[in-house]
């Protein structure tokens, strides 16, 4: 297609995915509508053909075509783009399960099921459903989770089962800034869950799936073993499944927090630098075989095998399958035609990635990798120019340093935005951790390859050693001062803003272009703008929210800058509050200044009072009733908390209702006192919130 390619200076690519990404963020931007699906695949197929027509009609002979071809071709792109997001969503696919009423359902385990305190995870790719009696072919995605006291029998991908047909479809977020698990299960086309017993689920005793990934995650499994007879520290093993394999199942949370914390987190995840590190060593091995003729080639094939092979042998992971296929991209390009642009090759590679998975383009995963190549491809020569080194090992310390940095800017502000922290000592770590792991890695290859013997054990007697030495350095920097810059809340458009100003600035002083550098520092003072709107906004708020917390209870109270928790947990260190409360708390104020009320604590502060189960807060009471209240009471409650099922209103709280009371009543109760509740309110024409199954309550002062 040489008119596209000239088109766009040798980077056709770049425009092709451009085009693409547009339509898929227009898919999560626009209603999910099935008249409109019909309409996109319609302008799709109408502009395809017309291109097509273009092309096969003319065979590019008039250059005047070129514009209007390539708009076609841009627009088709674009529609594609949008239509292939939406089409296995329920409303549009005809054929998905959950629209229609099935006794029964026939699906297959269709990926490595995850065991998560007392339940087992289990994804299901459902292929009938039972109808009368009889099997209809469907199809979509279920998420199974089975408590594990109740099933005898392991699950593994590829077993197909039969289960009573009972899903609903999976939750929004209760509570304000709490992580949205529906959106992130809907991008892996899970909008439904199923929780079973052991006596609604069977094996069919059939074996379904792709017979490559079943052997890749059984190969991987196989491996994982081995690791566990090599050591005896079990997180020494963990840790090296997760650095060679990518198999976190096991990993100890302290570790991922000492990973997270000092910026190295992403050596625990398979990817680019892994996969890198594989290749490096391949490149080396085989450099002998890069010279002109046929030799070059078998260098080519022996590569893409290996660097494959490693992508089965760690379970086809996401994060390894991006990374191979940038690699090879890079290295096709590179045999192929020696003076490939970098850009249109990471273009290449993305612009396919997303025509097989269009979502992947709203995985943070994704956007870090491909954020991290084009900072390095883009930034890393700048920074390395910065510092001319005499020495040689100067210079690879210095060429590192620039990698990590290039890295770290280029991903600095979605880190802040998705994470709303940053790793201050992400250099040093980085630095400390590179060689050992480097070394780490390719010993565990060795230890794969070699049978379990008295050598090999006490080579990992030695790597164990080492693996612990190397866990509790990076403990040690997690705990300097200021190690981690935490609770920073950007909007999606201050993050906008802050890539803008990047962009700018870095364009200004690479090209030395005035107009960049305006724009760099108009971005910078909307940027400060808007942060200082945002502080000003958290600064004046007051607020009250009820959090749904399911049977317990968490309120809280934001006057500006200070929060205040009141809970009947015992810290605010509980999981359900990291989960479901602190988020808000982090977002509205600062979290920095947070004060913890236990409940049968006193508080005062300013014109906050807590105390008895009763709350005084920006002029208003609230009232607890926990159970039966026997307490008199003697004045006017502006929210009335109900929980723990009470049975009927005490007689001193009758006389004190009035229209601009509100009862609440929280997870803790049933169903059956819950619909009595609401019957009683609305008889005293009292206002009524459940939270079950609901949003937080949220009253603003303001």
């Amino acid at each position: 297609m040489p008119p596209l390619a000239n088109s766009r200076a040798g980077v056709p690519f770049v425009s092709f995915s451009f085009a693409l990404m547009t339509g898929i963020g227009l898919a999560y931007l626009l209603p999910v509508d099935l008249l409109t699906y019909r309409l996109l695949r319609i302008i799709c197929l109408l502009f395809a053909g017309c291109f097509f027509f273009i092309a096969i009609k003319t065979k590019w002979q008039y250059r005047q075509l070129y514009g209007p071809a390539f708009g076609l071709f841009m627009a088709t792109l674009i529609s594609l783009g949008c239509a292939s997001v939406w089409k296995s969503h329920p409303l549009v696919n005809d054929k998905h399960f959950s629209r229609f009423e099935s006794s029964h359902l026939l699906g297959f385990v269709s990926a490595e099921p995850k065991a998560k305190e007392h339940f087992q995870t289990v994804e299901l790719t459902i292929n009938y459903a039972k109808l009368g009696g009889r099997y209809k072919r469907v199809n979509g995605k279920l998420l199974l989770k089975i408590r594990t006291d109740t099933v005898d029998f392991p699950l593994a991908y590829g077993d197909e089962l039969s289960f009573v047909s009972d899903f609903q479809p999976i939750a929004g977020p209760y509570n304000p800034h709490e992580f949205d698990y529906a959106a992130y299960t809907a991008n892996h086309d899970l909008w439904h869950a199923s929780f079973l017993s052991k006596n609604a689920l069977k094996k069919t005793g059939r074996i379904r799936g792709n017979s490559v990934i079943r052997y890749a995650l059984a190969t991987r499994k196989k491996l994982v073993e081995k690791f566990n007879r090599y050591f005896k520290d079990q997180n020494a093993a963990s840790l090296l499944a997760a650095l060679v394999l990518g198999y976190r199942a096991s990993l100890d949370q302290d570790v991922v927090n000492a990973f997270s914390a000092t910026g190295t987190i992403h050596v625990l995840a398979v990817s680019g630098m892994h996969v890198g590190i594989v290749f490096a060593f391949l490149a080396f091995s085989l450099r002998w075989l890069d010279r002109p003729g046929w030799l070059k080639y078998i260098r080519l094939l022996l590569l893409l095998f290996f660097v494959w092979a490693y992508v089965l042998i760690t379970g086809f992971a996401p994060s390894v399958l991006r990374a191979a296929f940038m690699i090879s991209v890079f290295v096709l390009g590179d045999t192929l035609r020696r003076n490939s642009n970098r850009y249109n090759s990471i273009a290449i590679s993305a612009f396919f990635l997303l025509l097989c998975n269009p979502k992947l383009l709203v995985e943070v995963g994704f956007q870090l990798s491909y954020l991290a190549v084009i900072g390095i491809i883009w930034l890393m020569p700048l920074l390395s120019n910065l510092l001319r080194c005499r020495y040689s090992l100067a210079r690879r310390v210095w060429s590192y340093v620039s990698l990590c940095c290039a890295a770290q800017l280029a991903n600095f502000p979605l880190v802040l935005y998705y994470f709303h922290l940053f790793p201050v000592y992400f250099l040093p770590a980085n630095l400390f951790v590179s060689l050992p792991l480097t070394l780490i890695i390719y010993v565990g290859f060795l230890l794969l390859a070699l049978p379990v013997n008295e050598i090999t054990l006490y080579i990992a007697g030695i790597v164990e050693q080492f693996i612990v030495f190397v866990s509790q350095v990076l403990v040690k920097i997690e705990q300097w001062p200021l190690a981690t810059v935490k609770a920073v809340w950007l909007s999606s458009y201050e993050c906008i803003l802050l890539y803008v100003f990047m962009i700018t600035l870095v364009l200004a002083f690479q090209f030395a272009w005035r107009p960049m550098l305006y724009a760099s520092i108009a971005s910078l003072l909307i940027l400060g703008l808007a942060v200082n709107l945002t502080w000003w906004t958290k600064y004046r708020s007051r607020n009250l929210i009820v959090f749904n917390v399911r049977n317990n209870m968490a309120i809280g109270l934001i006057d500006g800058l200070k929060p205040i928790l009141y809970s009947n947990a015992d810290s605010a260190g509980q999981p359900f509050l990291a989960y479901a409360v602190l988020p808000a708390l982090e977002a509205y104020s600062s979290i920095n200044h947070l004060s913890f009320v236990s409940k049968s604590a006193k508080f005062h502060y300013g014109d906050i009072y807590i105390k008895k189960d009763q709350l005084l807060f920006g002029g208003k009471r609230m009232l607890i009733l926990d159970g039966q209240q026997s307490d008199s009471i003697d004045f006017v409650p502006d929210w009335v908390l109900v929980r723990n099922n009470p049975k009927v209103l005490p007689r001193s709280l009758l006389q004190h209702l009035e229209k601009k009371t509100v009862l609440i009543m929280d997870g803790s109760n049933s169903r059956k006192t819950i619909e009595k509740w609401r019957l009683d309110a609305a008889q005293l024409n009292v206002a009524f919130y459940c939270l079950k199954d609901n949003f937080a309550y949220v009253w603003n002062a303001k």
